[in-house]
């Protein structure tokens, strides 16, 4: 079988896919990539075939830094331009590509052009999502509009304000490039991309697929890799190990940037000290060259979390699905600083299941840091501990399956 999976967006949504391609390789399956360019060269270390498509997306988001800082309303018109702008340029970019015909076609995060070559190609074609908030329905809002508190009703409003936004931006860059390269005209392209055939990537934990979807689909646990594959840096290990009775903290937001990183750096300064404890501060950006760390807080780049978060009190992240899995493994306490699209669900979802504090706007993290309440983590680590024996290792061997039997046209999904 020979597999193109599409992903594009950021380091969270490019991942889960590099986890799933390992599983597909070890099967004896052939797999292309198709993604930004900033990925190009972690891929093809790790052996995989890439063609880049679109803008480098880690300079998208650091020039794009504030939509991170608005009112998720605020910023939704501006996130659709952006989405809009890249989306010409992913599809031309890889319907012109000099690629094989594929047996099974795989978009992923802001992939829209994957739909359209695997109707070229006549290939199968399935959509991948990590996060429940995405799978249309009346339980919950749209990611993109986190408005919590509406009946069912409000909830399908603004499904279908999110649709007819999409139909207008993205929806006509689509049409446009159809026409160009002769594919037949689409009425619905949000339906097309996201729910021809789909696969929810993650935990049962988080909620199940809901009975109202628009179309086929299933659930797999979440794609992570099921055991440890890097060994933590020198630096991590020798500041780990350093610790006595200390507490230690973990605080990263993934691929978001940071509008003020002063902020960030002073909230955890101001925990470590009030609190005897320790920091591992991340940044996937480098925006903490300029300043000087006290000597309670280490600057870490990329490392392995399976490794990591379990040698953790707490894990303070963006709410990103990856890292949000990979601490739900752990069984470790989490605090989300939610900044865009899913990471609103995914912080309300933990602080339900008891694993995590309520979602912290990240004008008040100092305040929230230094409130931390050392009887109630232990409480959510008893829950987190509890939660991370029920869940699988990983989901990877689930979609493969699925990929398989799609490809054969043999694919069970539930309406």
């Amino acid at each position: 079988m020979k597999v193109l999976l599409a992903p594009v967006g950021s380091r969270g949504d490019v991942q889960p896919q590099m986890v799933l391609a390992e599983e597909l390789e070890r099967r004896g399956h052939d797999v292309v990539f198709a993604t930004c360019p900033n990925f190009r060269g972690q891929l093809q270390a790790r052996g995989f075939e890439t063609v880049a498509i679109g803008n480098d997306s880690d300079l998208v988001l650091r020039q794009n830094a504030d939509l991170a800082e608005q009112n998720p309303l605020l910023a939704l018109p501006r996130q659709l331009k952006l989405i809009a702008d890249e989306t010409h340029r992913q599809c031309t970019e890889l319907l012109d590509a000099d690629l094989p015909r594929f047996d099974v076609v795989v978009g992923a995060g802001l992939s829209f052009a994957a739909h359209l070559l695997a109707e070229r190609q006549r290939a199968k074609y399935t959509f991948i999502c990590y996060t429940l908030s995405g799978m249309q329905s009346a339980m919950h809002p749209p990611a993109a509009l986190p408005l919590f508190w509406l009946p069912r009703w409000g909830n399908r409003v603004l499904w279908g304000a999110v649709r007819a936004g999409f139909g207008f931006s993205v929806g006509a860059v689509l049409g446009k490039i159809r026409q160009r390269y002769g594919l037949p005209a689409d009425r619905d392209p949000w339906q097309t991309v996201h729910f021809s055939n789909s696969i929810l990537a993650q935990d049962e934990a988080l909620g199940s697929l809901p009975d109202d979807l628009p179309g086929p689909a299933v659930q797999v646990p979440a794609l992570v890799r099921s055991t440890e594959s890097e060994v933590l840096p020198a630096d991590v290990e020798h500041f780990l190990q350093r610790r006595s009775s200390e507490r230690l903290i973990y605080v990263g937001f993934g691929s978001m940037p940071t509008v003020q990183r002063a902020r960030v750096i002073d909230a955890v300064s101001a925990f470590c000290n009030a609190h005897s404890a320790r920091a591992l501060l991340f940044s996937s950006h480098n925006e903490d060259e300029s300043f000087t760390l006290p000597d309670t807080v280490l600057r870490v780049g990329s490392v392995d979390h399976a490794r990591l978060f379990p040698r953790v009190d707490l894990v303070v992240h963006h709410g990103g699905a990856g890292t949000m899995a990979a601490a739900l493994r752990a069984g470790v306490p989490q605090m989300i600083v939610p900044h865009i699209l899913d990471q609103f669900f995914h912080a309300r979802r933990l602080q339900q299941l008891g694993v995590g504090s309520a979602p912290v706007d990240k004008r008040t993290l100092g305040r929230r840091l230094l409130a931390v309440s050392w009887p109630a983590i232990a409480e959510q680590r008893r829950h987190a501990e509890e939660l991370a024996k029920t869940l699988m290792p990983s989901g990877a061997p689930a979609a493969a399956d699925h990929l398989e039997a799609l490809a054969r046209g043999a694919a069970s999904t539930r309406r």
